[in-house]
Order: structure tokens, then C-alpha cells, then sequence
């Protein structure tokens, strides 16, 4: 498992300076916050027991000087450094220490950070040392014991020093994937171009300049009108809106890794979610511009360096410089794309897919795999099957009186566990039986309904909610099947027998589950070919929206709006997070979209046993 230290503030102004010529200086800033550079002081320097640097220590701690807790603070470009201070004097004399003198205290240097320009090292040069009482006093008479104990100290700590060699590098090796092809003698100029700045020190971190000039190419203008995407560019498009959508699974993967608030997981709930139905909603838009892609990007590590930062901060690491390289990337990407196309700049495949290698090593690769992922299905809670005894679900409902039969309940309970959603896919004989059939289409919808009561009624059951759930899920879930699918999870096209597929190509099966928007949470083929599989995933989903947004958001006294609850939390179903408050807006101005008036619809149908209806489906 890797354990991350992420303390790099990457919320820095990013500058420009416009010189000579076409060229634009670019500063990409190393950024080091202080409780980094603790980090690292105690890595490299303070590496005795406890955190300690034990400058001296002889004859049994007779003669001891030791330090301790080390904290930086900064501001005028000058770096203070607190460290609190042991000390231990006396004449061994066999096993004994005579005349000891002992004293605990603390001492303040003062240091300039400087950068050396040859082998990018930074370096701490002491300029004063105050001594202070533990009492928190200052000591301005200081007697010999510290004239012979404080070159000691100024010595062990202007040996700290930091080598910046690895992010500069890694610098290097992201932007020149970054430049077009066309622009690859300015990405070289570029490259060359690379040199340490100044080194800035305020209330809250360091940060090491490093500047570089970027010189525009030449490129043709861009039409007035927006152009449609050739078969091949649209080809390339998916493929670079993949590979970040894979980014964007490792980097939530390695946060889960950490503990995580209720309130960071959600927000990188709601960012997965948002990132793709954002782009399964514009999927067959031939106008798609690779901004598309970018803007992505950067509102996505607008959140997750704050994640970063707040939830990794004390987590010890092995490899701090590492992480290092990996923030200043990201800060130098998203500046290099500022630069704009001419300069030859963009985001490109290649570009992600080094951020990955520079933050998890040369072996990682980012697969657009539809392969389940254990980080992404912990983070989702999600578990359309049963889990192995200890697992629990950490979402509590609220409080509400119970109404449901806990007789059904349990006997539902027993079948769940004893026979539900088998890991086995199901046999070609499973999936005729869920074939619309050509006569007794009535028994055919008993059969779904059945199927979809026992996944929603098995889902109260593992999650344990209260009993009223089974109520409103049993107007609400089959209202959603009937809406997205017709009850169907096969079809018949050219003559055999094939799973639903939206008209998009991107979700599948009786309740219509998004392949692109669920990835690595659900079982693709399963979701395909298991109707059972579906059913439950779908019902999950459900339950998602309606405790994380409707209740969480609106709060509980939305229960006591049915109708209200059921047309909200389908579209979101439909449409991601963000229909939240645009349904509940469009709802007020009753200015409802179609898919919402066609769902309510559904949902009075069967509120009011009109089954008859969905013989049209048929």
C-alpha cells in the first residue's frame, strides 16, 4: 500500500513575464509548505529515536545534547527554524558524572533559503540563533556552555539541505510530451531554457522558482465556426477523455488508501460522478474540443490537492521528493496549458500518462479497463451482492418511525442469502427465460416485478434501513425500470438474443446502468447478461441519490413529498448530481424536461396498479 505525504499548495498565482520577440518567460513554482519541510528535517536530520538528532551523547548520557520537535515558519524570504534543546554536562569519572548540569530550553534560527543553480540543491545558510528558556524566555547573556554547544547546532543544521534535482527532472520529462509534434524544436529551446529563479519564503511555505522561456510557433487560424470532428479526431478524443478518466481513478485509488472524511468522500464522489456524466451527456457531440478535456482537469485537481493536502499531510512516506515531483508537475501542466495552442501546448495522452508514472512509478499504466475497482467499490459502498461476514455499510439512515412487515423482511433475508446473485454468470438458458416473451406478456411482467421487489427489498435488508424504504422503493424502483428499459433486459436484433444497449451505446439492461459513468464500480458483463446483476446495481444507485443527495441535501421532511422525492432522485438517476438543484429549480418554474414528465408518469402508473400500460412496451 502507499503511503502518501501531499503537502504541496499548488494555489499559487501563476505568472508570465512577456519578453523579447514571441518568447513568453514562464515560472513554474517547486512549492514546499512548512510542515513538509518538518517532514523532511526529521527524514534526513532528526532520524535518532523519537524524532530526536542527538548531536552528543557519551559516558551513559553524561555529556548529552539532543533536539527535538523541529517546526519551520517563514515570512520576508527569511525561514525560522524552532527546534527544543536537551542539554547534559558533566566529568565522567568511571560510572559516574559529576558536577552534571542539565538545562531544556528551545532555540530559533534564522536561515536564508538559497538554490545552488549547478546541482538544483537547496540549501539553508544561518544568519542568527536565539536561545530561549522553557519557560519561553529569552536568553540574551548566554555562558560557555553554549558558546561550546551552539556550533554544534549551527553546524547540524546548515547540513540540511534539499535536493530538487528529481522534480526538475521530472519537469523535463512531463513537458515535452506536452508540445505537439510541430512544436518540437520549442519544446527543445524550451527544455534548455530551464533555470532556478528565486526562492520566496511567506507566512505559509517556500517556493523555489524555475523559469523557462516558451517561444509561440506558428499555427493556422482557427475558424469562425466551430468545426465537426472527422471520424479519426473524434477516435482521439475518446481516447485522451479515457486515458484522464483513468488518471482520475488512480489518483481517487490512491486517496482511499488514507482515512477519509464523510465529506471528502463524498466530494470525490461527486467528482467521478460529474466528470462523466458530463461526458456521456456530450458523448456523440462531433464538436467536442479537447478544452473539453482540460477544463476537466482543472476543476478536478482544484479539488483533490485540497484533498491531498488535508487528508496526507501527516501521513509518513518514504518518497516526500517524489511526491514533490509529482505536485510541481501537475502545477507546471496546468501553467504550460495556460500557454495556449500557440505555443504548441496542449494536454495530451502522453502527458497523463507521465503524471501517473511520476506519482506511482514506471510500471503504473492507465487502462480503460471495465474490470471492477476494489478502491472505487469501497468508496461507493457499492455491493450488489452479499459480502463476506464483518462487512458493514457505513451509511445510517435517519431516524424514522418503522412501517414495514419484518416478516417479509426476513424471509426475503433467507433466499437473499442463501441463493441470490451467484458470482457465476448465468447460463444461456437463464438469460431466454428473461426473454421478452411473444404471448403471456403478463406473466412475463410478474417476473420482473418479482425480480426487481427482491432487489430492492434485499438492499433494505444489507444496508439495514428502516422499514418505510421497502414502501417508497416499491413505487420508485419499478417506475424507473419501466421508464429507462420497458421491464426489458434483452432484445432481439437481426435474430439473436442481446442485452439492451442505449441509443448511445453507454448503458445497458433492464435499469439501463451507464457502463461509462459506473466503470470499475460494477461488473460490465454482468450488468450486461445478469439481470439479477443489474436489478441490484440499479437499485444501489438509487439508494445513492436518495440518501447521499435528496435526503442529505434537501433533508428528511422530503419523505413527506413522495412525488416530489421519486421525480428528484430519478433525475439524478438519469442525469448525475449536478440535476440536484436544476430539478428542483426547473421543478418550481414548471418548466420540466421531457424525460421528467415521462417518468412521472410511469411513477402514477404504477403508484395506481396501471399495468395494463406497459403493454405498449411490448
Amino acid at each position: 500500500m502507499r503511503k502518501l505525504l501531499f503537502t504541496i499548495l499548488l494555489a499559487l498565482p501563476i505568472t508570465f513575464c512577456v519578453s523579447a520577440g514571441s518568447a513568453k518567460e514562464l515560472t513554474i513554482p517547486i512549492t514546499l509548505d512548512y510542515e513538509l519541510l518538518d517532514a523532511l528535517l526529521i527524514q534526513t536530520s532528526y532520524t535518532d529515536p523519537g524524532d530526536t538528532a542527538q548531536l552528543l551523547y557519551e559516558a551513559n548520557g553524561c555529556l548529552e545534547l539532543t533536539l527535538s520537535e523541529p517546526h519551520f515558519s517563514g515570512g520576508e524570504d527569511i525561514l525560522t527554524l524552532f527546534s527544543k534543546i536537551f542539554i547534559h554536562l558533566g566529568t565522567p569519572l568511571g560510572d559516574n558524572c559529576l558536577m552534571p548540569y542539565q538545562w531544556n530550553g528551545s532555540i530559533q534560527i534564522s536561515q536564508i533559503p538559497q538554490i545552488e543553480p549547478k546541482n538544483w540543491d537547496l540549501t539553508f545558510q544561518t544568519v542568527d540563533t536565539k536561545v530561549f528558556s522553557a519557560d519561553g524566555k529569552k536568553i540574551d547573556s548566554l555562558d560557555l556552555v553554549f558558546d561550546r554547544v551552539l556550533p554544534l547546532v549551527n553546524e547540524h543544521t546548515q547540513e540540511f539541505a534539499i535536493k530538487l534535482d528529481t522534480p526538475v527532472e521530472d519537469l523535463r520529462t512531463l513537458i515535452l510530451p506536452m508540445f505537439t509534434p510541430e512544436a518540437r524544436q520549442e519544446a527543445e529551446q524550451l527544455l534548455d531554457s530551464i533555470r532556478p529563479g528565486a526562492v520566496t519564503a511567506d507566512a505559509k511555505k517556500l517556493v523555489v522558482n524555475v523559469h523557462a522561456e516558451a517561444t509561440e510557433v506558428e499555427t493556422e487560424a482557427l475558424p469562425d465556426e466551430m468545426e465537426t470532428l472527422t471520424e479519426e479526431e473524434m477516435e482521439q478524443f475518446l481516447e485522451l477523455w479515457e486515458t484522464w478518466d483513468s488518471l482520475l481513478v488512480f489518483l481517487i485509488s490512491v486517496l482511499t488508501e488514507q482515512p477519509l472524511s464523510n465529506s471528502e468522500k463524498e466530494q470525490l464522489i461527486d467528482l467521478l460522478l460529474d466528470t462523466r456524466y458530463e461526458f456521456v451527456t456530450r458523448i456523440n457531440d462531433t464538436t467536442l474540443q479537447k478544452d473539453f478535456v482540460r477544463d476537466q482537469f482543472i476543476r478536478a485537481w482544484q479539488l483533490l490537492s485540497a484533498i491531498f493536502r488535508n487528508q496526507l499531510l501527516h501521513n509518513p512516506t518514504e518518497n516526500r521528493l517524489g511526491l514533490l515531483s509529482f505536485l510541481t508537475a501537475v502545477d507546471a501542466l496546468m501553467i504550460l496549458d495556460e500557454l495556449g495552442p500557440a505555443f504548441g501546448i496542449e494536454i495530451s495522452r502522453n502527458g497523463l500518462i507521465r503524471l501517473a508514472k511520476i506519482l506511482g512509478g514506471e510500471s503504473i499504466e492507465l487502462h480503460y479497463s471495465p474490470n471492477i475497482n476494489k478502491a472505487l467499490q469501497q468508496l461507493f459502498q457499492a455491493y450488489p451482492e452479499p459480502r463476506e461476514s464483518g462487512a458493514e455499510d457505513a451509511r445510517t439512515p435517519p431516524p424514522q418511525p418503522e412501517t414495514s412487515n419484518y416478516d417479509l423482511r426476513k424471509l426475503m433475508h433467507s433466499l437473499f442469502v442463501t441463493s441470490a446473485h451467484a458470482k457465476d454468470m448465468p447460463t444461456f438458458a437463464e438469460i431466454r427465460h428473461w426473454q421478452v416473451p411473444k404471448t403471456d406478456l403478463e406473466a412475463y411482467l410478474t417476473r420482473v416485478r418479482d425480480l426487481l421487489e427482491f432487489a430492492f427489498t434485499s438492499l433494505v435488508i444489507r444496508r439495514e434501513l428502516p422499514g418505510y424504504m421497502n414502501e417508497i422503493y416499491s413505487t420508485m424502483i419499478p417506475a424507473i425500470a419501466w421508464q429507462e428499459s420497458c421491464f426489458k433486459q434483452f432484445v432481439v436484433k437481426e435474430t439473436k438474443l442481446t442485452y439492451l444497449l442505449s441509443y448511445n451505446n453507454s448503458s445497458v439492461g433492464l435499469m439501463q446502468v451507464n457502463e461509462r459513468v459506473w466503470r470499475g464500480v460494477y461488473d460490465t458483463q454482468r450488468l450486461r447478461w445478469d439481470i439479477r446483476y443489474n436489478a441490484s446495481a440499479g437499485c444501489e444507485i438509487v439508494d445513492l441519490y436518495l440518501h447521499k443527495y435528496a435526503l442529505g441535501k434537501y433533508g428528511p421532511e422530503i419523505l413527506s413529498k413522495k412525488d416530489t422525492l421519486a421525480q428528484l432522485v430519478y433525475a439524478m438517476y438519469n442525469g448525475g448530481p449536478s440535476q440536484y438543484g436544476k430539478f428542483l429549480k426547473r421543478s418550481k418554474a414548471n418548466d420540466l424536461y421531457d424525460s421528467d414528465r415521462l417518468f412521472a408518469q410511469k411513477y402514477d402508473w404504477v403508484k395506481n396498479g396501471d399495468w395494463e400500460r406497459a403493454d405498449k412496451c411490448f
